[in-house]
């Protein structure tokens, strides 16, 4: 029995000195932990203003990306044209909810939102086109185009928005600034920057469903309307159109949903093809009828050919109101079909030379079931550069 108490009271004793030496352990541990809060704080401090800094790279990384590859893309095709590959978002939709109803309003909407506030100036003047569908080679659909007067740099888009139908468009590079007496050089850094604005100011273009899309002038006061629809600057209708459309029907219902504003003094009216080979003209008039409303009057046209006219006012009976309009029409009676060559034909009979710094500034096919382009620049009809999605 004694044996057995001096083996409890060794265990006791032992057991008790087991936890004198694990209380002094813990107690040693407490530093430690202070140590590594401090060493965490530490590297917190340091490693912070790191980490922000590459979010923020990171960030205006994928904010510039699409602008540095589409600047990057920009090359010289040939003479005074160059071409583009469109990869940066241009917020078409945000641009049709901005209430944009002047160029000055478009201007500033571009400036905003692709140069952060600082941006460009336009050089919109007025221009004198002409533009034919026709039917051509294998039953195949193609529409001619002629723009002018300038005689600038231009440069052919490849658009590819992420919301939207993928498109070919020709746009002056004047009307950004660019080339002439006293802008930059297209492909110089500035040019490029330039160049970040073309889609919301393309004259002419065809989407890869075939529909093709133009501006052209007319000689009467600019439209505004003002009522409860959304409002859309012509030169913004363009782009709807080569975004949304699927058909020229297609194109009239899309227009039909806002106020139109015209520009530069005035009224434009949209040339509208499609492959299938159908063709109308879109035109916007004042409404005179009493009471006078704040909402133009649409007219659609159905016509294979369009110049610098109001075509609703003439029901076909439209010869002698224009020389080129006139000449489109002989050259294009009895033929069921035409070649890509005799189209340039065309659109050389209707080439416009007014002096060394007033001409027509592109000719363009734009073959609409295939998707490709010629073009022609200046007075240079025996150039023709073809362009497609892959050249760009």
């Amino acid at each position: 029995m004694e044996n057995m108490e001096e083996k409890k009271i060794t265990v006791t004793e032992e057991t008790s000195e087991k936890s004198v030496n694990e209380s002094e352990a813990q107690a040693k541990e407490p530093p430690k932990k202070k140590k590594r809060i401090w060493l965490r704080v530490l590297l917190g401090i340091i490693l912070t203003p790191i980490l922000l800094a590459l979010v923020a790279a990171i960030a205006v990384f994928v904010i510039l990306y699409g602008r540095l590859t589409t600047m990057a893309s920009a090359e010289q095709v040939g003479h005074n044209l160059y071409k583009i590959h469109y990869q940066q978002d241009y917020a078409l939709d945000k641009a049709l909810a901005a209430d944009i109803k002047t160029e000055q309003d478009l201007l500033n909407f571009i400036n905003e939102e692709m140069y952060f506030g600082y941006g460009i100036d336009a050089n919109i003047d007025k221009y004198a086109c002409s533009g034919f569908l026709s039917r051509t080679d294998g039953g195949k659909y193609l529409t001619g185009r002629s723009f002018g007067l300038g005689g600038t740099d231009k440069l052919a888009v490849y658009s590819t928005p992420r919301k939207g139908y993928k498109s070919l468009s020709m746009v002056s590079l004047d009307m950004l600034g660019v080339g002439g007496k006293d802008g930059p050089e297209a492909l110089s850094t500035e040019g490029r920057i330039a160049m970040l604005a073309a889609p919301y100011i393309c004259m002419d273009g065809v989407n890869e469903k075939g529909v093709f899309a133009a501006l052209m002038d007319v000689d009467t006061v600019e439209i505004h309307d003002d009522t409860e629809r959304p409002e859309l600057i012509v030169t913004l209708a363009v782009r709807l159109i080569l975004d949304r459309a699927a058909s020229v029907d297609e194109a009239i219902e899309l227009l039909r949903q806002y106020d139109i504003h015209t520009g530069h003094g005035w009224v434009q009216h949209i040339f509208i093809t499609d492959a299938t080979g159908d063709a109308a003209v879109v035109e916007w008039a004042r409404d005179d009828t009493w009471p006078i409303t704040k909402k133009s009057v649409m007219h659609v046209t159905r016509s294979k050919m369009c110049t610098n006219f109001f075509m609703y006012q003439f029901e076909g009976k439209t010869e002698g109101i224009c020389e080129r309009y006139d000449a489109m029409t002989e050259a294009l009676e009895g033929k069921e079909e035409i070649t890509h060559e005799y189209a340039m034909d065309i659109l050389e009979s209707v080439y416009q030379y007014i002096d060394e710094y007033t001409f027509t500034d592109w000719s363009v096919i734009y073959y609409q079931t295939d998707f490709t382009m010629d073009v022609a620049t200046n007075r240079d009809f025996d150039t023709i550069y073809h362009l497609e999605p892959g050249d760009f």
